[in-house]
């Protein structure tokens, strides 16, 4: 009854948001506008467009304690607010109507909240706070009448690039796409992406690599996957800049210390930059992660042959093979999920 009531919720604001759309003047498209804790008054804010490359397309100033935004743009958009000093502060989606934001800098949490007050937003703050209450099966319920619409829109495309993890649904969610986003180049490049990540999602055999360890010395994929100890690799894709990949480290280095044993190896790919490379370093011993690490120095940049390869949409992103055929049995599964599996694979 739940999920029946929730896609009937979705659906009902999908409509809402066409009819808003086709009767708005492109002059007073939308506003932006909120409070905001923990920033001092004059601090310079920006909209960064992520459909066209992170563009800047609106500025503004703090003044007692408030904003207001009044982009400028032609279609519904996904975009991040940042400080003129780049620190994050929310993601939204851009479409007509007045957006409701509300910000507290000084709490790391309240990044992933979003904003309200037209429909894909609040079907966003809908879906945050299912998957934060634990209700999963609810908001994959809410996600998938999103993207399985009749035509789907930015907020389904901001879901296929951050969030769908299934490529084939997500190839389908583009090819619906309303006619003003169809033929962004941001969504030929993702189309590209995800029929790049079918090679490698489940079922698909692992692509080998090659990065220098700490030392200095090459350490190739498939000398750890041809290794006769190890019965399974699993291989993630990190950096110390990824703050949710360091906030999962001890998690892994608790499902190592159980599985390692019985088979189990790890290589951990760090996307860290040059720069980096003595934060890496003491980042590998301070959180005892004792797997084969090894670091492609490309801080994340989309030339990295790893991220290509394997088409990695986010940080982290974890790849578990087998051993004995070189096939990928599972992708982008959390910790505890990994542990649930590999209680049966290696009891």
């Amino acid at each position: 009854m739940k999920t029946k009531l929730l896609l009937s919720y979705a659906l009902t604001l999908l409509i809402g948001l066409v009819g808003c759309h086709s009767s708005q003047k492109q002059s007073d498209y939308c506003t932006v506008k909120g409070t905001v804790k923990g920033l001092k008054d004059g601090t310079k804010l920006e909209l960064l467009d992520e459909f066209q490359d992170f563009k800047v397309i609106a500025t503004t100033t703090v003044k007692n304690g408030a904003f207001e935004f009044h982009p400028d743009i032609a279609a519904p958009t996904h975009v991040y607010m940042y400080t003129k000093d780049e620190d994050q502060l929310k993601d939204f989606i851009l479409e007509p109507g007045t957006i409701l934001v509300e910000v507290d800098a000084t709490d790391e949490d309240d990044l992933d909240t979003g904003a309200t007050g037209t429909p894909s937003n609040d079907i966003d703050r809908r879906w945050i706070a299912l998957v934060n209450s634990g209700e999963q099966e609810a908001a994959n319920a809410l996600m998938d009448s999103v993207l399985n619409a009749e035509q789907t829109g930015a907020l389904a495309l901001d879901m296929v690039s951050n969030r769908c993890k299934s490529t084939a649904q997500g190839l389908d969610a583009l090819d619906r796409l309303s006619p003003e986003l169809a033929n962004l180049d941001f969504v030929a490049e993702l189309r590209e992406e995800l029929t790049r990540r079918l090679k490698t999602e489940v079922g698909g055999m692992y692509i080998d690599m090659e990065y220098p360890d700490v030392d200095g010395n090459p350490v190739s994929l498939s000398s750890v996957v041809n290794n006769p100890n190890n019965r399974y690799v699993l291989v993630d894709f990190w950096a110390t800049w990824c703050d949710g990949c360091v906030k999962v480290l001890p998690d892994l280095v608790e499902l190592y210390a159980k599985y390692h044993d019985k088979g189990l190896e790890i290589y951990g790919m760090s996307a860290d930059p040059k720069g980096r490379y003595e934060l890496w370093k003491s980042c590998l011993t301070e959180n005892n992660m004792t797997w084969v690490n090894v670091c492609d120095f490309s801080g994340g940049r989309v030339d990295s042959k790893a991220r290509y390869d394997y088409a990695l949409a986010a940080y982290p992103t974890t790849v578990l093979i087998d051993c004995q055929t070189g096939i990928i049995i599972a992708r982008g599964k959390k910790n505890d999920e990994l542990d649930a599996m590999l209680a049966e694979l290696l009891p």
